[in-house]
């Protein structure tokens, strides 16, 4: 008889463990879920790059929100950086990253021939690459965006279909 309460006591444990596993992990799913969605998606510029979230979390950022980048295929951000005043041409993404600080901030330009040029490294590269460059032609009446809202505006544009692409689970 001594066995019996015990064993009753182990499986009530096991239970009371098992529903409370259940009550963190759904609302843990829908949550991954529902950033999933939302934060996987992307658009394919003209110049072959991508504009997308760098991630699905950004544990450095506000409830974990992480920030649009432009990004090559793979998933890997051209710039970590919060982009604003960015520019897109049909050859060339061009704009001003800000850093954690801004001494921090830069100028950059990146064309797929030469790659990303920052403008305090090679003043010269980044003035021909921009000149070069051409119009922003996206359409946009607005003459200063940041990435995430050019990215909201490509998405609304395309709906009701966007592309989802690789994107890092992790950032901070």
């Amino acid at each position: 008889m001594k066995g019996h309460g015990n064993s009753h006591l182990a499986g009530t444990a096991k239970a009371a463990i098992a529903f409370a596993l259940i009550a963190l992990l759904l609302p843990a799913a829908w949550l991954f879920n529902a950033y999933d969605r939302q934060y996987r998606v992307c658009v394919p510029l003209e110049n072959g790059l991508y504009l997308g979230y760098e991630a699905i979390f950004d544990l450095s950022r506000p409830y974990f929100k992480p920030i649009a980048v432009p990004k090559f295929p793979d998933g890997t951000p051209l710039i970590r950086d919060e982009t604003w005043a960015i520019y897109v041409t049909e050859t060339t993404i061009y704009g001003l990253a800000m850093g954690p600080s801004p001494d921090e901030d830069f100028r950059f330009a990146w064309r797929s021939d030469v790659g990303l040029v920052r403008q305090q490294d090679n003043h010269a590269t980044y003035d021909a690459l921009i000149a070069e460059a051409g119009p922003a032609s996206l359409d946009i009446d607005i003459d200063s965006v940041d990435t995430g809202w050019l990215l909201n505006e490509l998405l609304r544009r395309r709906q009701p279909a966007s592309d989802r692409c690789p994107t890092s689970l992790l950032t901070w």
